[in-house]
């Protein structure tokens, strides 16, 4: 018995997910406004391209074309853009971080002669003045200049400083995955120190005695220090799965998983802290529940589902006696079964430590957070259940067990095909998603891992799933579905992320 017990029937399709939580994502143009703006920059530079081919500089139409990009430039500006940068990856535009898809087969032409010249990025700063647009379309139509060398050149002599080329993207940046990769080891440092704190609390519970929480709250601090730097590197910690400290590691990736959400929402330094502590201790009543229940194969007896209930009210119970200045991880350890339409549990009037009306905030993004752990964690009775599909089950669930709006919020911070998930690819090919792209929920970055012969790769392929095939218009590689780490032969996710 759970709250998402009912896990065969009809599920929304990533697609219709995707469209429900497209608002909710945090991609640099993800207003309607902002997102006209970026397109306006797109095509006003488009066609001062052509137009500088076809006419002299001191045509009207050029000028006009000239002065639509400055105007584009700084309205863009007036929204807090002060730089913007127009990427070119594989083909495909990029405004900054985000994909452009239309505009990638519409001009691309434009994107061929760019790419021709060494040239993949081009940045334009606050102040960029028709000067500067002139300079830039004189150095486009001029036939000679074919390296990015002989551009800059001809933008230093020019005296131009508002608008800059390179050669590389801000897609691929090798210092910056060097610093992902030291990222990622200090964050596991601290889960693993998490796990190791979470053993000590759970020993002096079973004992009887008071745990020293201290040690918790510096959990919590670094991994929120850790979760400002790269939300990545934090995030994908909750892929690791120990089937033998399933409850330890549990309680980490719950706390992780709050963390991001709470961050993701707009929680300040102090709330978030509160909230970590909240998700690292609302179950602990479990350690008064028999193992031999917790991790029974087979359905419950009523008596048992009655003693699993309890741990709610045990757990808030435990931690009134500790006597915690934040009485918010003692609320939550009560309300998280309660429900959003408060037809949960512990349903016997006795409230902690006043009648609830509502599940508390905190409470709600924990028992969001558990319900995908814990659904996509293997147990000893039951399989795991894929991410994509355990999100769709919570978007299932919205509006009854969880709350709508935080719900279509942890899709978007997780993605359709969240961190860690293992998917299949359209030529059959295997993959794991490594990073979610804001921007474009169905389509992530992956690494190849083995090929549609099941040949496992030494060194796993990068794909941005967003590129386009100008040829086509259509997206180069797709993912076909998501399929089981256990199935696809995946023990450890988390090395790869």
């Amino acid at each position: 018995m759970s709250d998402h017990e009912d896990l065969d029937r009809d599920l929304e399709t990533p697609e219709e997910i995707a469209a429900q939580t497209a608002g909710s994502a945090k991609a640099p143009f993800a207003t309607p406004k902002k997102l006209a703006r970026a397109k306006e920059l797109v095509r006003a530079f488009a066609v001062s391209h052509t137009n500088a081919q076809l006419y002299p500089v001191t045509h009207p139409l050029l000028g006009q074309s000239m002065d639509e990009l400055v105007s584009a430039v700084s309205s863009l500006g007036e929204m807090g853009f002060l730089e913007v940068t127009i990427n070119l990856y594989k083909a495909t535009i990029f405004v900054e971080n985000q994909v452009f898809p239309e505009e990638s087969v519409t001009y691309r032409k434009l994107t061929a002669e760019l790419l021709e010249r060494g040239i993949s990025a081009l940045t334009f700063k606050e102040g960029f003045a028709r000067e500067d647009a002139q300079a830039l379309v004189s150095l486009l139509a001029e036939e000679k200049i074919r390296d990015i060398d002989a551009g800059r050149v001809f933008l230093e002599q020019a005296g131009v400083t508002h608008v800059t080329i390179a050669e590389t993207t801000s897609l691929e940046d090798p210092e910056k995955e060097s610093k992902q990769k030291e990222n990622k080891a200090r964050a596991r440092e601290v889960y693993d120190s998490g796990v190791a704190a979470m053993q000590d609390v759970e020993t002096q519970t079973k004992l009887g005695r008071a745990f020293e929480v201290t040690p918790l709250q510096q959990v919590v601090s670094s991994m929120l220090d850790n979760l400002f730097q790269d939300p990545a590197a934090v995030l994908g910690l909750t892929a690791i799965k120990s089937h033998d400290d399933y409850t330890l590691n549990h309680a980490i990736n719950v706390c992780i998983l709050s963390l991001s959400l709470g961050g993701a929402l707009g929680l300040d330094a102090d709330s978030l802290k509160s909230l970590g502590l909240s998700a690292l201790l609302y179950d602990l009543g479990k350690v008064r529940i028999p193992e031999d229940i917790l991790n029974k194969q087979g359905p419950l007896t009523g008596d048992e589902w009655q003693i699993v209930k309890s741990h709610a009210t045990e757990g808030a119970d435990l931690l009134k006696r500790i006597q915690l200045v934040d009485q918010m991880p003692m609320i939550v350890a009560f309300e998280h079964h309660l429900r959003h339409d408060l037809q949960g549990y512990p349903d016997d009037g006795t409230q902690v430590p006043a009648q609830t009306q509502e599940q508390h905030l905190f409470s709600k993004v924990v028992a969001l957070c558990d319900a995908y752990d814990a659904m996509t964690t293997r147990r000893p009775f039951r399989r795991e259940i894929r991410p994509d599909k355990a999100l769709a089950v919570l978007m299932q669930g919205r509006g009854k067990a969880y709350d709508p709006s935080l719900t279509k919020a942890m899709v978007a911070m997780l993605g359709i095909y969240p961190m860690g998930a293992i998917v299949k690819l359209d030529d059959d090919s295997t993959a794991v998603v490594f990073r979610v792209n804001n921007d474009d929920l169905l389509h992530p970055r992956v690494k190849v891992l083995a090929d549609a012969q099941g040949r496992w790769y030494g060194d796993p392929e990068v794909l941005d799933l967003r590129v386009i095939d100008p040829a086509t218009g259509q997206y180069a590689r797709m993912i076909m579905e998501a399929v089981s780490a256990t199935e696809a032969g995946v023990d450890d996710v988390w090395q790869y992320l």
